[in-house]
């Protein structure tokens, strides 16, 4: 993943030297009004950027059709829209510098499960923009051009732009905004601003009511069992929501950071909250079910989690899976697919077990203090 960040990144600057290029080019061959100039400009930007998404999104296709894992296409869509992102930024930015605005701090960060690393082809893009202070004229400015661009080019954009205290006051408040925001990862723009964001949120938030967060969470994870199943093994299984599905290895990793401070399978087995068995079995059953959703996406042209019953054969057929006298290549494809939500589901109930045991023992500690007393 690093060095397939490191190709994307450098693929960003030069996608940024030649759309200044040929804008340059293009203006000084245009004539007309400066306003209808302008609108050539954009519309000109636009399609060479969307000419450079489609051809790296047919080029993540063709890997996941020739068999690239789900670990690897995830993260490396992931990875090819961090440096679009950092180009989209770097072009709004120089726009608003040119039309006057005075320079102000900000930061674009990536949240949720994009902020993991971690982003299926038609997902939507989770964002954040956070700026310092005032929202002055250079931070609509930015934004503007930043998700604009964006919404022409058909993406689904889940977005908001916030100061600190507003970041602060939606951990504080909302369950959704707090975990989403617990993902964030820097993008581009001020990194200082980024860190005092994350300083700020874990001193006065994640740090002070982890009680309150597992019960809100444990709720909401029963909600969520109630409505797309409580049972890995249902016929057909939403591979996010549903029990042994993404969601309930979010749950417990948000839990884990929140309570000793890890963020990767890697960094629970250093401290020993799971065993090297349990961190290898979860590893393959998550770029399974990664490799899984993007072959939904694809197979529907559109963000789908259902395994429904009519693709599970299709799946099956893609994946490889080949039919014998004892079983279907579909029924070899979903016992496979239970296995591993099985091992989710059971690796996210330990941690989650192990978050809940440090406050029985915490509960225990005060109440033998105040007898003591």
């Amino acid at each position: 993943y690093p060095a397939c960040a490191l190709t994307f990144r450098s693929m960003s600057t030069e996608l940024f030297r030649q759309l200044r290029r040929v804008e340059a080019q293009a203006e000084r061959g245009m004539a007309g009004t400066a306003a209808e100039r302008a609108d050539r400009r954009r519309r000109l930007r636009l399609e060479l950027l969307r000419q450079h998404l489609a051809s790296n999104v047919d080029f993540l296709r063709a890997a996941h059709l020739g068999g690239a894992s789900g670990q690897q296409s995830v993260q490396a869509y992931a990875a090819f829209m961090d440096g679009f992102l950092e180009t989209l930024f770097r072009l709004a930015a120089e726009d608003a510098r040119q039309e006057g605005a005075a320079p102000a701090a900000l930061v674009l960060v990536a949240l949720g499960g994009y902020g993991r690393g971690e982003l299926h082809p038609l997902s939507d893009l989770d964002l954040m923009i956070i700026y310092d202070g005032e929202m002055g004229p250079y931070v609509q400015r930015v934004t503007q051009g930043i998700l604009y661009a964006l919404w022409d080019l058909g993406l689904q954009v889940g977005h908001a732009v916030r100061s600190l205290p507003d970041c602060l006051a939606m951990a504080r408040t909302d369950f959704p905004s707090r975990t989403s925001m617990q993902q964030a990862r820097f993008l581009v723009g001020d990194r200082r601003l980024f860190n005092r964001f994350r300083k700020v949120l874990a001193e006065n938030v994640y740090q002070k009511d982890f009680a309150q967060f597992l019960e809100t969470m444990l709720a909401e994870r029963d909600q969520r069992y109630r409505k797309f199943g409580g049972s890995p093994y249902i016929g057909e299984p939403n591979v996010k929501e549903s029990a042994g599905g993404l969601r309930d290895m979010h749950e417990a990793m948000w839990l884990a950071s929140t309570k000793f401070g890890t963020r990767t399978l890697r960094e629970l087995l250093d401290k020993r909250l799971i065993t090297d068995r349990e961190q290898k079995a979860t590893d393959e059953a998550l770029t399974f079910l990664w490799r899984v959703r993007n072959e939904l996406h694809f197979l529907s042209g559109h963000k789908n989690d259902v395994l429904s019953r009519e693709v599970q054969p299709q799946i099956a057929k893609n994946f490889g899976y080949a039919g014998d006298e004892v079983s279907l290549a579909v029924e070899k494809f979903m016992r496979d697919y239970y296995l591993h939500a099985r091992v989710i589901h059971r690796v996210s109930r330990r941690l989650i077990a192990r978050c809940r045991e440090t406050l029985a023992h915490r509960g225990a500690v005060q109440r033998r203090l105040r007898q003591e007393a």
